[in-house]
């Protein structure tokens, strides 16, 4: 499998798990533009933190400390974007629904 289809396969992964959590758990969604904001903002500082988080996890010498990086970093950061776009998505569909013409 090359890099880019293993990438591919992650990020159609997380989103998949966080239309799960989406559908399964919908009170978790922040129905405020407020708290919906904070979660955005949260999430893009998660995002910049990544990748030396990353690094530490892989520096760790733990066996296997690509994969560890990988989906005990990466991917639950990919599942949280995911879903905070979700609920963007959702907020804006559910506040435009008087006004459909």
């Amino acid at each position: 499998m090359s890099i880019q289809t293993f990438l591919v396969c992650l990020a159609v992964g997380s989103a998949a798990v966080a239309m799960w959590v989406n559908v399964r758990f919908p009170k978790l969604m922040p129905w405020s533009l407020r708290r919906l904001l904070v979660h955005l903002v949260v999430a893009f500082v998660v995002v910049k933190s990544v990748s030396p988080a990353m690094g530490l996890v892989a520096g760790s010498g733990v066996p296997a400390a690509g994969l560890a990086s990988i989906f005990l970093v990466a991917f639950p950061v990919l599942v949280y974007e995911f879903l905070v776009g979700a609920w963007m998505i959702r907020l804006a569909q559910t506040s435009g629904f008087g006004f459909r013409s």
